[in-house]
């Protein structure tokens, strides 16, 4: 059989989602340019997209694309904030004021035209996010509809690839290097894709399923991506996983935050003075790449890490131009020369090293901001002693916050609107904000502007669970 039948499959699922499942037309609208992403994400070559169909700027599947991403922006364009939305003016003028330096720093980039349509390409997404979603998911509601599409794409993704692996049939799925990637085409993608899931099983777990059946299966999808996390060997995507699943408990639990911590604290003072735990550990990060006798912990594992030389290596020329940087999307040319290897030099694998690098100090601070103001709201959120659905609701944003913050030190996908990670990050910072504007006892939660035909799917004992 064609592989081309997994991911024709694939489309098939989401297709049948968007047309029986999710009817609101802006969540139809993000659908398609999610499910774009998750095409570019999938191992294209194998399933029979060739790089002449969607390497370049203008072939077809980039052009695709493109077409999805304006729909996205134009149906959040058609959208009205409620008469009761709490808007950021500080957060606002942030993001207006890095959007622009984007744009303008294409200007003195190398390649102007590449620079510039990177840029416009996140000034959309932006927009579509700021505008879009945060009026979506500015009711409870919506959210969990959000979530719902994330759950099952976690079902479509996640479990028949991993049925291929235990069955030994494999097909369809990926192998690079030893490393499990499922249907992607990147191992470390998968890993992240993974671990940002995460929080979605969790919250239907704990949230939506009601039968035994609906929890064991949960159970079920929590065991596949935590053995799509060991397969694929991302010490990224694991880590980012256990950032996520603690983030989450803790946002939640409000009785139990200080065991978490503590258990946490337990667990790095295990693995810190075991011999053999740590030894275990070291060999996972460093995942078999270097066989020399004197790596022995983590502090000489930077030192033979292929990414720590190319930052160590692109630190001076950044700094060199730290007022301006070298122009949107254009700092990672700058890494070739420090690296043997080809694939991994098309990427600086770390975002903030990269828009300081593309933007200098300034788009460097503004960026720093924009985090504290989120991360300030995220506190306001933790702090709130809400019902169950609503600290849940805050627990999948938060800890998709975080985990993507703490991930994005060693990715460059934070500002590349091709990636699907980065689609998967945007969204819930957008949540959070939402949800900080969110007002209980204002807000009627089943709609966002009067479009929504959708109502959510719960079982009659719903409304005693999530009132705990």
């Amino acid at each position: 059989m064609s592989p081309s039948l997994v991911l024709i499959a694939i489309i098939g699922c989401f297709i049948w989602l968007f047309l029986y499942r999710f009817r609101d037309n802006l969540l139809r609208a993000y659908g398609v340019f999610f499910l774009i992403l998750i095409i570019y994400a999938t191992n294209k070559a194998y399933y029979g997209i060739s790089p002449e169909m969607s390497e370049s700027t203008f072939s077809p599947l980039s052009l695709v694309r493109w077409g999805a991403l304006i729909f996205f922006a134009w149906y959040s364009w058609r959208v009205r904030f409620p008469a009761n939305y709490r808007a950021d003016v500080v957060l606002s003028v942030i993001v207006f004021l890095l959007l622009s330096d984007m744009l303008l720093s294409s200007l003195y980039a190398e390649n102007f035209s590449y620079s510039f349509f990177r840029a416009i390409s996140f000034v959309l997404l932006a927009y579509a996010v700021m505008k879009g979603m945060v009026v979506y998911i500015f009711g409870s509601a919506n959210c969990i509809r959000f979530f719902q599409l994330k759950y099952y794409t976690a079902w479509i993704m996640l479990v028949p690839a991993m049925a291929m692996l235990l069955s030994g049939f494999g097909y369809g799925i990926t192998i690079i290097m030893n490393q499990y990637a499922g249907f992607f085409g990147n191992q470390n993608m998968f890993g992240t894709f993974s671990a940002l899931m995460t929080p979605y099983v969790l919250f239907h777990w704990r949230v939506i399923a009601q039968r035994k059946w609906e929890k064991w299966a949960d159970i079920i999808l929590l065991l596949v991506v935590l053995a799509c996390l060991w397969f694929s060997n991302s010490r990224n995507g694991m880590s980012s996983c256990v950032v996520a699943v603690t983030v989450y408990f803790f946002v939640v639990n409000l009785q139990n935050r200080i065991k978490i911590v503590l258990a946490s604290a337990c667990l790095l003072l295990v693995l810190s003075v075991s011999q053999t735990l740590k030894s275990d550990l070291v060999s996972f990060v460093r995942k078999g790449t270097d066989k020399s006798a004197q790596v022995t912990d983590f502090v000489s594992q930077m030192s033979e890490e292929e990414r720590f030389k190319m930052w160590s290596g692109v630190w001076p020329l950044f700094w060199k131009q730290k007022l301006t940087g070298y122009g949107f999307a254009s700092s990672h040319l700058l890494v070739f020369p420090f690296t043997r290897d080809e694939e991994a030099g098309r990427a600086l694998h770390n975002s903030y090293l990269e828009i300081f690098g593309d933007l200098g100090l300034p788009g460097l601070v503004l960026l720093l901001l924009l985090f504290y103001q989120v991360a300030a709201k995220s506190l306001v959120l933790i702090q709130q002693r809400g019902e169950f659905l609503e600290r849940s609701i805050n627990a999948v944003f938060i800890s998709v916050f975080v985990a993507g913050s703490a991930n994005a030190l060693f990715e460059s996908w934070m500002f590349s609107v091709g990636n699907l990670t980065s689609l998967l990050y945007w969204v819930p910072v957008a949540g959070i904000v939402a949800r900080w504007a969110w007002s209980p006892a204002n807000v009627n939660a089943t709609s966002y502007s009067g479009e929504s035909n959708m109502t959510p799917r719960f079982n009659n004992s719903f409304p005693q669970q999530v009132q705990n």
